[in-house]
């Protein structure tokens, strides 16, 4: 008996014995331990399995979302759209440019035509040009690491580079609604200018302010020389547009010229010009007599 191996099991017949050779004692121990491990792997793979199908039922209810929301997205935009389609029926009315032919929104919007006085009105009110002597930009208009306190931040403005003390003039007409030293945003001695319609300037970092608050400016009047107040490292002029509380890249404005005047439309989406320009057409239909409002209609 030395040479086998007894085997006992029991159920409900009663039990059993089996002999077996002690020679297959370490085969039968590797197949039970193989069916051990087998078991084992099986079982992870089962979890595994499990996992994998609820990410991919998390995923699947992501997507989901995703879609819903570009949906909505779509019919939106398609809502303002029409709008758009409406405003600028009513403006192509009003200029004398209302045609049946098909076209596509931006051809129509290059197509506008203003008169004299319309475009006066328009570049009095928009901010447009440069608030002092183009000398190159230093930081652009969209995310940058700050210079000073080392964060990943959205650059609202654009700085220019500009020597101390030179004078910083407003880039459109309006009344000065911040004059003083801005703690909170860092820009040091802070002018803000409310031009209405919307539309609103700010010139940071000045070494001294020439306005107060209240005053009325007009186009291209000092209000301020430009220095290195506030968080900066080397004298500059921290330059702001803003429509509605949202910042418009300054680039565009600075570069807009009468001789190019309906480019601003395809720069700036931001800016309903649509409608702001139906409502200066009703403002000079209203104000100013026909024989004064220029008789030929400036194009680009």
């Amino acid at each position: 008996m030395k040479d086998k191996i007894g085997i006992q099991t029991t159920n409900r017949n009663g039990i059993r014995y089996y002999i077996v050779s002690r020679k297959v004692k370490w085969p039968f121990i590797f197949f039970v331990i193989f069916m051990i491990w087998a078991g084992i792997e099986l079982f992870l793979y089962i979890q595994r399995l499990e996992e994998a199908h609820a990410m991919a039922q998390y995923h699947q209810k992501i997507l989901e979302r995703q879609v819903m929301m570009l949906h909505k997205e779509i019919e939106a935009r398609e809502s303002a759209y029409a709008r758009l389609g409406d405003r600028l029926n009513d403006l192509e009315t009003l200029l004398g440019r209302k045609s049946n032919e098909p076209l596509p929104t931006s051809t129509r919007l290059e197509r506008v035509t203003l008169s004299a006085a319309q475009l006066a009105l328009l570049f009095s009110i928009v901010p447009n040009g440069a608030p002092l002597p183009m000398n190159g930009v230093t930081e652009a208009f969209g995310w940058r690491t700050h210079p000073i306190i080392k964060r990943r931040e959205f650059h609202t403005g654009i700085d220019l580079r500009a020597k101390h003390q030179k004078p910083v003039w407003t880039t459109a007409d309006g009344v000065v609604e911040y004059a003083g030293y801005h703690q909170k945003s860092g820009f040091g001695n802070l002018v803000i200018i409310d031009h209405g319609f919307g539309f609103k300037t700010y010139y940071g970092h000045l070494g001294k302010i020439t306005v107060h608050m209240g005053d009325t400016v007009t186009k291209g009047d000092v209000i301020g020389l430009s220095g290195n107040t506030g968080l900066s490292t080397a004298p500059h002029l921290h330059y702001e547009i803003r429509f509605l509380t949202r910042p418009l890249n300054p680039y565009w404005f600075i570069k807009w010229r009468l001789e190019n005047y309906t480019s601003i439309f395809k720069r700036e989406r931001k800016v309903p010009w649509e409608s702001l320009i139906a409502l200066m057409n009703h403002i000079v239909t209203k104000t100013i007599p026909p024989s004064m409002q220029g008789g030929e209609q400036v194009r680009r």
